[in-house]
């Protein structure tokens, strides 16, 4: 197949209009994947607990790949999007005159509206909580404990690898205790809450209305596995008296309570733990935008764009 086929360049539109906005797109758009790409492969990474480097650097390639496709998925998702109702303007024209106006709209009074709407209903979920409060709780335990673990994940990293904050290092320092610790340990408490109300409710008690096909299964496993794992590495770092988990461990509650139960030989099985979990959790990042999390968020966002696209004459 050409480059110049109707598939690729639709009948009326100028070859040369077409493929230049799709390079206003997507050049950019590979060139931020490749600074991110950089960024995550230059940090230090000198206070990570894993002894063996070569698991660090597997890890780190995996989160590249992951990453990337997080991000050509969501770029994916957006352009369906922005098919529209009755234009006839690219996607990509639509997508770039939409960045604009979001561009825009960062230094504009209408932020503060916008932001309202995202934390109403993309997070907060209020239309759901109106047609269901224990499908409501289900969802706000799984969907607030990973926003919480993304925050504190991108807080602890720039603490660590960029600031070098020696109270987020120290094993004593406060912000590894109360952040790195318990801040990580209620937002996986609140995931696992969440997960198994959603696997009591798909495989136990199986309402009616609820339509279990196998992408919905594996994805409930999945972010179990994730989960859990993540509370059984810790438990392994602290029954293994591995660096980082040798003073204060009672912060990490639930870590601690799978600590008492595995045998100090476990912490042989340390690094091989920490890199099966790291690779699970970059899967877990690539998955998110063809999963129903995403469109979970996605979809309050989606409505407000809608509104925001519809009789704009100009796009088209």
């Amino acid at each position: 197949m050409g480059l110049y086929s109707s598939i690729l360049i639709k009948p009326d539109m100028p070859d040369g209009r077409y493929l230049s906005e799709r390079a206003l797109l997507y050049v950019p758009f590979f060139a931020m994947i490749v600074f991110a790409s950089a960024i995550i492969l230059l940090l230090p990474y000198d206070t990570v607990y894993v002894r063996d480097q070569a698991y660090l650097q597997m890890f780190l390639v995996t989160v590249v790949v992951c990453t990337a496709v997080f991000l050509l998925g969501t770029l994916h998702n957006v352009l369906l999007w922005m098919r529209g109702k009755g234009l006839v303007s690219t996607p990509e024209k639509r997508l770039l005159c939409f960045a604009g106006r979001a561009l825009r709209l960062l230094f504009s009074r209408m932020l503060a509206r916008a932001l309202g709407v995202f934390v109403r209903d993309a997070l907060y979920l209020s239309r759901l909580k109106g047609r269901s409060w224990s499908r409501w709780f289900m969802h706000i335990m799984i969907l607030g404990g990973f926003v919480l673990m993304f925050v504190l994940d991108l807080v602890v990293t720039l603490s660590l690898d960029v600031l070098q904050y020696q109270p987020m290092i120290e094993e004593s320092g406060w912000a590894k205790l109360w952040l790195r610790d318990v801040g990580f340990e209620v937002a996986g408490l609140m995931m696992l809450i969440g997960l198994s109300i959603a696997a009591i409710r798909r495989f136990i008690l199986k309402p009616s209305i609820v339509r279990t096909e196998l992408p919905d299964a594996a994805s409930i496993i999945f972010l179990l596995a994730v989960v859990a794992g993540g509370f059984v590495l810790e438990g392994i770092g602290i029954a293994g008296t591995i660096p980082g988990h040798q003073e204060n461990v009672e912060y990490s509650f639930l870590g601690y309570a799978v600590s008492v139960m595995l045998p100090a030989s476990s912490g042989e099985f340390y690094d091989a733990a920490w890199l099966v979990h790291g690779i699970m959790s970059a899967l877990l990042i690539a998955y998110i935008p063809f999963s129903k999390m995403f469109h979970m968020i996605a979809s309050p966002i989606a409505i407000e764009l809608d509104g925001i696209m519809a009789g704009k004459e100009a796009l088209s």
